[in-house]
């Protein structure tokens, strides 16, 4: 029994030392599992990252061809005899200065009847809001007087 008093401590010693070794172990292969989760998730997550960036550069060129497309339609309705706003209010300018249609036409390169129509068409609108602004002229010189 004393012998085992004596050695008692070694033993704990070593007994602690193998506890500790396979604490270690258990840690380590803990480590490489979660390792090789860690490897497969940034993967999956590269793989993902590139599946959605393709994604956007077909979506950026197809946005690009629309804006082509639509570019091309609108010079393509422009030049099949369409009035620009520039062009529409030069029109109405020259019919307020008294100019007739033909010179109208003659000067801004536009066929005549593009011109009586845009005429045409303006003294209707027009016509709205004139008549939509004359009672509220009236309303007010009958207050004032």
């Amino acid at each position: 029994m004393r012998t085992f008093v004596t050695l008692l401590p070694y033993l704990l010693l070593a007994v602690n030392t193998v506890l500790l070794l396979a604490l270690f172990l258990g840690m380590n292969q803990r480590v490489r599992k979660l390792r090789t989760n860690v490897q497969a998730s940034t993967a999956a997550a590269q793989t993902e990252v590139a599946r959605v960036s393709n994604g956007f550069k077909e979506l950026t060129n197809r946005i690009g061809v629309l804006e082509k497309e639509e570019r091309q339609l609108g010079t393509m309705e422009q030049g099949a005899g369409g009035l620009n706003g520039t062009l529409r209010g030069k029109v109405l300018k020259m019919h307020r200065l008294g100019q007739p249609a033909d010179r109208i036409a003659e000067t801004l390169r536009v066929p005549r009847g593009q011109v009586d129509l845009l005429v045409k068409v303006h003294a209707i609108v027009m016509r709205t809001y004139q008549g939509a602004a004359a009672p509220e002229l009236n309303g007010d010189i009958a207050k004032k007087g």
